[in-house]
């Protein structure tokens, strides 16, 4: 008789020849899958975006009429009633570039906030990366600031600005704008699933966010304290406005604001997508 030992017939824990399905796959298979679907994160907001605002007259419109109402209020309001123009010379173009990028980091949190929420019914019956719910957040919100960026444009050239070579470096600084914007998005997401208090306590902080991010200001002008000034180089809103009015207006840049930015940038998207992983398996129930 052989005195080998017959193989069993079922595997035991440990096995290599086994995969846990219980066990969360590794960072790189996670994003592999992530990228498999992408088109969940492009399709759903593309019909998301055309959903908005139908039955309104103006329709898709006030994708562009919402950020051009703030610049005309502010501009009267600080413009010509304050008259917090010192310091510089397109008062109206810096207000452009400052409100139109604000604006659509405002709407991201608004809309990550709320993303998995919202989303429930999805969650809780179909298995897929949840990630690519914030990520969705981000590519609409997106896709409805183009046209209002279009727009700014044109309208920078209507206050005088005419397209140097700073212009060119325009698509880095909205990329940087992109994927900060996708680590906030994956912070706020995290956040908005276990506190709902988020959506209303948002508008505030926001709005505090605002003025610390000298949007109707020009804080060269307006603060001399150089520690107030290195506040405002840790703020990324303010180092992404102030890149992105350098490009197109010509205000100064200082070298704290492009380290700060690039740090930002660089660290945010990778501390959201492992925190947000780490608490994956708990958003929905």
């Amino acid at each position: 008789m052989d005195d080998a030992t017959p193989a069993p017939s079922g595997g035991q824990a440990g096995d290599p020849g086994l995969i846990d399905l219980a066990a969360p796959p590794s960072t790189a298979s996670y994003l592999k899958e992530v990228w498999r679907r992408r088109e969940f994160a492009v399709v759903v907001p593309a019909q998301d975006l055309r959903a908005q605002n139908m039955d309104t007259a103006l329709g898709q419109l006030w994708h562009l009429v919402n950020p051009a109402l703030l610049v005309g209020v502010y501009f009267f309001i600080f413009g010509v009633v304050l008259d917090t123009r010192r310091g510089v010379d397109n008062f109206l173009g810096f207000l452009i570039v400052g409100i139109v990028l604000f604006h659509l980091f405002q709407r991201v949190l608004q809309d990550a906030s709320v993303c998995i929420v919202r989303n429930l019914g999805l969650i809780r019956s179909i298995q897929f990366p949840r990630l690519l719910l914030p990520v969705a957040a981000v590519n609409g919100q997106t896709f409805a600031f183009i046209p209002a960026l279009c727009v700014a444009l044109l309208s920078l050239l209507v206050t005088g600005e005419r397209p140097s070579l700073r212009w060119l470096l325009l698509p880095v600084v909205l990329a940087a704008l992109y994927v900060f914007n996708l680590g906030a998005a994956l912070v706020v997401a995290q956040i908005g699933s276990s506190v709902r208090d988020l959506q209303r306590l948002l508008p505030h902080l926001l709005r505090l966010l605002f003025y610390a991010s000298g949007v109707i200001f020009s804080v060269d002008a307006f603060i001399s304290s150089e520690f107030w000034r290195t506040a405002f180089a840790v703020n990324p809103v303010y180092d992404l406005i102030t890149c992105a009015r350098w490009c197109l207006i010509g205000t100064e840049v200082d070298a704290a604001v492009v380290i700060g930015l690039t740090v930002w940038c660089m660290a945010l998207p990778v501390i959201g997508v492992f925190n947000f992983r780490r608490v994956e398996g708990r958003l929905g129930s």
